[in-house]
């Protein structure tokens, strides 16, 4: 594979990874509790530092790819690393908001 394919699929990746995150906020905003007292949000924080710590810094060396082949792949195991903690720490979130009390 060449750096600039490359590059491109790690940009893909990061990007998806910004508009999943994005996605998150909308997500919780319309599934918390009017009444509660908003700790729902507090799943937002891991998932912003996965975006902070693995997928902005995909996109930046998914950038840089196009001249370096070592920040391709940088850039390749930091969006495989985000998605990857996605996906746990979603798993996590689903479960949270679909648990439901018995009365």
């Amino acid at each position: 594979m060449t750096a600039k394919r490359l590059s491109l699929a790690v940009l893909a990746v990061a990007a998806a990874e910004t508009l999943f995150w994005l996605y998150t906020f909308y997500y919780i905003d319309h599934r918390t509790n009017p009444l509660g007292d908003g700790l729902e949000w507090m799943a937002e924080v891991p998932m912003t530092m996965i975006f902070f710590f693995g997928a902005l810094p995909a996109l930046i060396l998914g950038g840089l790819g196009w001249w370096f082949r070592w920040a391709a792949i940088t850039g390749a195991l930091f969006a495989a690393g985000a998605a990857i903690a996605d996906v746990v720490i979603w798993t996590e979130i689903l479960g949270e908001f679909a648990h439901k009390t018995v009365h």
